[in-house]
């Protein structure tokens, strides 16, 4: 699992048409359009075969409340990121991972899951402060 962290000021998404690659994506069904969110920690993820998800996802999401506390922000966006690997797991795995990702993170964070299986516009207005990016790999 490939994933970075940034601390953003403002962060926007907007579905612009469904993904028809990786070989058998099935995208999730639209929630909504278009998400915004401002002074809050976004998650560019990555779920790769052979990924441990249980051990990466609970690494991850140490991670990310480490994170949390020194930017002192509890507003957590979750987006699935395919653009990190070459080696990306099945579309099954990848769902699965994020599903934990979010339900572990859920009861302590605000989290945010951006669509997974489509093309879309992407905002991150990055802080410039130090630790604002973070690029983590678990195995």
């Amino acid at each position: 699992m490939r994933s970075l962290l940034f601390h953003c000021k403002n962060y926007g998404t907007k579905i612009k048409r469904m993904a028809n690659r990786p070989k058998g994506i099935i995208p999730e069904n639209v929630k909504e359009k278009e998400q915004k969110c401002k002074d809050c920690i976004v998650v560019l993820v990555t779920i790769e075969k052979g990924d441990n998800i249980n051990k990466s996802v609970s690494e991850l999401v140490r991670e990310i409340k480490i994170m949390s506390r020194e930017v002192k922000r509890r507003e957590v966006v979750i987006l699935p990121f395919a653009h990190l690997s070459n080696n990306l797991a099945s579309v099954k795995e990848g769902t699965r991972a994020l599903s934990m990702l979010e339900n572990s993170l859920k009861d302590e964070l605000n989290v945010v899951r951006a669509h997974f299986g489509s093309h879309k516009e992407l905002l991150l207005h990055l802080y410039g402060h130090p630790g604002n990016a973070r690029y983590r790999e678990f195995y």
